[in-house]
């Protein structure tokens, strides 16, 4: 754990926030205040991951969202959850909204689901909403240029989280194999298997990297010659994870695609797909977990087994992999159709 107590690190603006920290530290203890900055900067993101910019928006929702998201995707215990979510809800009524973080009826209660956890896996399969590749297609061309679309490209070619697309070294990328070594983002442990961790990128995707690497496309950045990062910015030697959010909405809206309905692995009554209408870069990573992990079924290629996706997606268990191989039950019946012998 790091031994930062008041010093936050986060892209979007936590007014106050360092202050805040100090008083807890002052008031209850440093390991406290260490506590809740871990949670402010989980928090952080957590809405970089959903595309949020500012904490203004935040609402009960949101703060049910991030609960999930840090059993689905940071896999901690349930009481751990709690402990998070309160740092968060206290430090948004403190300095934000007295109001966000509670609701009016007595008998509804945000956590209600940590009891039973059977909400959360309704949750995680809504969660998990990707895109068809026709429309992945016309994302990519929907970016204003190289540096963008090859930024859309790595977080579909590789799965990758936004702040591992933004630390990518110049030195880690290999063209002959078409691989990028990354530092895995929520893994703090330099002993953890999965601290570092090889992508790969397809071979379609080649003529964009050399037209970044070879053809100049880097090179007419100022701070080109200087960064040690394979994306560098327009003022800056690398670009943000937050930069990362706007190129993929900006590319969305671009092509048109922002409002169309995006799949989920959820179904309604009828089952049919629930849709969501928001596209981020966790859309691309999802898709790329489903369109690989599901194969021929989605984009006509085999499927890969779920610990090879697992070590490429950077996972710290099977069972967070897992969550991409749910079916509706048509699938399942077109899967039966098609095996069973009778």
């Amino acid at each position: 754990m790091s031994g930062r107590i008041d010093t936050l690190e986060t892209e979007i603006d936590f007014p106050q926030g360092e202050k805040w920290l100090s008083k807890q530290a002052t008031k209850y203890s440093d390991d406290n205040a260490k506590q809740k900055r871990i949670a402010l900067e989980q928090f952080d993101e957590f809405l970089l991951d959903e595309g949020v910019e500012s904490l203004d928006v935040v609402d009960n929702n949101v703060l049910e969202e991030f609960s999930l998201w840090l059993e689905y995707s940071e896999n901690l215990a349930h009481s751990t959850i709690s402990h998070r979510w309160y740092a968060v809800r206290s430090y948004l009524n403190k300095q934000i909204d007295e109001e966000v973080g509670y609701v009016e009826s007595d008998e509804e209660y945000i956590l209600d689901w940590l009891d039973s956890g059977t909400e959360t896996l309704k949750q995680q399969d809504r969660d998990i909403h990707w895109l068809p590749i026709d429309t992945i297609n016309q994302l990519i061309e929907g970016a204003k240029n190289l540096k963008n679309r090859l930024v859309i490209e790595l977080l579909w070619n590789t799965g990758c989280r936004p702040s591992e697309i933004s630390r990518m070294k110049l030195r880690r990328h290999n063209p002959d194999t078409r691989s990028i070594v990354v530092k895995t983002s929520k893994v703090q442990d330099t002993d953890a298997p999965n601290y570092e961790r090889t992508v790969f990128y397809s071979r379609s995707m080649r003529n964009t990297m050399r037209e970044w690497l070879d053809r100049g496309g880097r090179a007419s950045y100022p701070y080109a010659d200087e960064s040690p990062y394979l994306i560098v910015g327009y003022n800056t030697p690398s670009i943000s994870a937050r930069q990362i959010n706007k190129i993929v909405r900006m590319a969305a809206e671009e092509a048109g695609i922002q409002e169309d309905m995006i799949q989920t692995a959820n179904t309604d009554d009828g089952d049919s797909p629930v849709v969501v209408n928001r596209v981020v870069p966790k859309t691309l990573r999802h898709s790329f977990a489903v369109h690989n992990v599901r194969g021929r079924e989605k984009s006509g290629t085999p499927p890969m087994d779920i610990e090879r996706l697992r070590r490429i997606m950077g996972h710290s268990s099977l069972e967070i992999t897992r969550h991409y191989l749910q079916y509706r039950e048509s699938e399942l019946r077109d899967a039966y159709d098609a095996s069973h012998p009778a």
